[in-house]
């Protein structure tokens, strides 16, 4: 019979050759998602921003002077290829009055190689698409007091 021999140290060795690329896809994450969310939340109140104003301004006409104070709002260290501000629409509500919504959007840059690699693979670039939403309704009323 052959007395099977214990391999001391060989999970701690395993682990050590694994653990440097657990680890860098795991910060990598934390790191590119982080950035993303953020992204988000400021494309979201750029969106809120700019529809309010434009809801304030309630001229169909003005739709150019809302693209250029959207396009203000963004970032300087945003990538002004990927931020685009949609052109304004403009609908009638069923409960009365119009409303304007307009839609924003950014591609989020990955900074990580693996997540690079990996959203090139699946979506054809190598950030996160992001887009916000934002409607407001145009004040009927405005009465001084």
């Amino acid at each position: 019979m052959f007395k099977r021999r214990k391999k001391k140290g060989q999970a701690i060795v395993e682990m050590a050759l694994v653990f440097p690329f657990f680890l860098l896809i795991v910060v990598g994450g934390i790191i590119d998602f982080g950035f993303a969310f953020y992204n988000f939340l400021t494309l979201q109140q750029i969106a809120n921003d700019t529809a309010q104003w434009a809801a304030e301004k309630h001229k169909e006409e003005t739709a150019g002077e809302i693209l250029d104070y959207g396009n203000a709002l963004r970032p300087t260290w945003w990538d002004a290829a990927s931020y685009i501000v949609q052109a304004p629409t403009w609908s009638d509500l069923t409960t009365g009055g119009r409303s304007v919504s307009i839609i924003v959007t950014f591609n989020s840059p990955a900074y990580t190689p693996f997540y690079q690699t990996m959203f090139q693979a699946t979506t054809g670039n190598t950030g996160i698409n992001l887009a916000a939403q934002a409607s407001y309704k145009i004040p009927q009323y405005v009465t001084d007091h």
